[in-house]
């Protein structure tokens, strides 16, 4: 099968024509890095033997021209190596992935249930949540063997498709344990991509401004999130992806929003037809897109270093739209207020009006406080409360993690959480000045 595998894609290769519309939209990349404020970018579409366009554009954090060798984090792009790795794995008999993930990884025995199969960890169906306090642990040096025994978090039943990038977590440390090897030596044997170990500071928005941010690497989490290269080893990688076997299976389970997912991509049925895979990769200050349309013989390559999680929709909607333009398809992208901005909005909206409120309490601290004072202290402390610990579990992350993906908000809401116990303290201030002067 190898053979004949090798004969198709040496054929693929010979008769590719692959085409894309000479409608000179490689300007379309400075436009889109300039409506979205994005310091640099890297851009390519590539068939299985060429380069058919390549776009750097803008500066990398320490504010060099961004080239064919600028190194970006793949973010979740990351899922699909990872995938690529375990099936070569798999296809050297060195795993079964039909086997369950407790029999090769014992260490995972409180975690999942004894019926998940390493299956389910590629296709999110293992029931794992997304836990991302858990991940994005920047500077970790560990193995993630070594970190799977201290996790506290149980799955639910196995079937459905759940995005958790907990499971390639775990896919990482079930390579770690069957090579005992580091896993980006693993990922470069079986897969030809080598991960960087360091990359320039990347950006995150910061009231409408940029604020430089040092994008670590986690050791612990390469298989998710922080494998990463330049653009040339990914566009190389992706390349390799539009003939590789185990990308273009038909091993895909859905997802229940109109798409399918297999071996780390999203795989899904155009408007004209064509099956286009793809993914979306982020972490604090980097943000990746790739696409594969096999049938085109082509791959689209977009990598961006600024990303905050709240701008996550125009960033993807503006690499989708450069995708569909090569293919000839049309699909506007998000454009106007997206959530970063109504979210900045409500918020700093809010600390104006408490301010304006703390500052008439204090204004008027001499003043007797009125019948209802107890009440209205007690209102200020539960809506602190409330924010304090509503906010962590809203987002499912703790406030120093929400503190590296949108540190404005985070910094709005301790400037909100302040003025509430200014209120609180201003009015029980208030009450206690009238209490005293009463039974003086």
């Amino acid at each position: 099968m190898r053979i004949v595998h090798a004969l198709l894609t040496i054929a693929a290769v010979l008769t590719a024509t692959p085409t894309i519309p000479d409608d000179g939209s490689a300007s379309d990349i400075a436009v889109i890095a300039e409506d979205l404020g994005l310091p640099g970018v890297a851009f390519r579409v590539v068939s299985e033997r060429e380069v058919i366009e390549n776009v750097e554009y803008g500066v990398d954090g320490h504010g060099a021209p961004i080239d064919n060798g600028t190194p970006f984090v793949w973010g979740s792009v990351s899922k699909s190596v990872t995938a690529a790795t375990v099936h070569s794995l798999a296809s050297q008999q060195r795993l079964d992935l039909r086997s369950t993930v407790n029999s090769v990884l014992p260490e995972s025995d409180s975690i999942l249930p004894g019926d998940v199969m390493i299956t389910d960890l590629i296709h999110h169906t293992s029931g794992l949540p997304h836990d991302v306090a858990r991940l994005d642990v920047w500077g970790r040096t560990d193995r993630a063997l070594d970190v799977v025994p201290t996790l506290d978090v149980t799955a639910a039943e196995r079937g459905n498709f759940r995005y958790s990038s907990l499971n390639y977590l775990l896919l990482q440390a079930i390579v770690e344990k069957i090579t005992a090897e580091p896993f980006a030596n693993v990922v470069a044997r079986e897969t030809g991509v080598h991960t960087v170990d360091t990359v320039a500071p990347g950006h995150v928005p910061f009231f409408g401004l940029l604020r430089r941010i040092d994008t670590g690497i986690d050791a612990a989490g390469l298989g998710y999130g922080y494998l990463g290269g330049s653009i040339d080893e990914l566009s190389r990688y992706a390349a390799r992806q539009l003939t590789e076997q185990a990308s273009n299976g038909l091993d895909t389970v859905p997802t229940g929003s109109g798409t399918a997912y297999g071996c780390g991509w999203y795989v899904e049925t155009l408007s004209d037809g064509t099956e286009m895979r793809w993914h979306s990769g982020a972490v604090p200050g980097y943000f990746t897109h790739v696409a594969l349309i096999p049938e085109r013989h082509l791959a689209v390559v977009f990598t961006a270093n600024r990303y905050g999680e709240l701008e996550a929709e125009k960033l993807a909607s503006a690499a989708r739209s450069l995708v569909l333009t090569r293919l000839g398809l049309d699909e506007p992208r998000t454009t106007g207020l997206g959530m970063y901005e109504i979210a900045l909005i409500a918020s700093s909206t809010l600390a104006v009006l408490l301010a304006l409120c703390a500052g008439r309490i204090l204004l008027r601290i001499r003043t007797a406080p009125g019948r209802w004072a107890p009440a209205h202290i007690l209102m200020a402390v539960a809506a602190g409360g409330v924010l304090y610990f509503a906010m962590p579990m809203l987002t499912g992350a703790s406030i120093s993690t929400l503190a590296r993906w949108a540190p404005d908000m985070t910094l709005l809401f301790w400037i909100v959480l302040a003025k509430l116990a200014v209120i609180a303290v201003a009015l029980a201030a208030r009450a206690f000045r009238q209490w005293t002067t009463a039974h003086v």
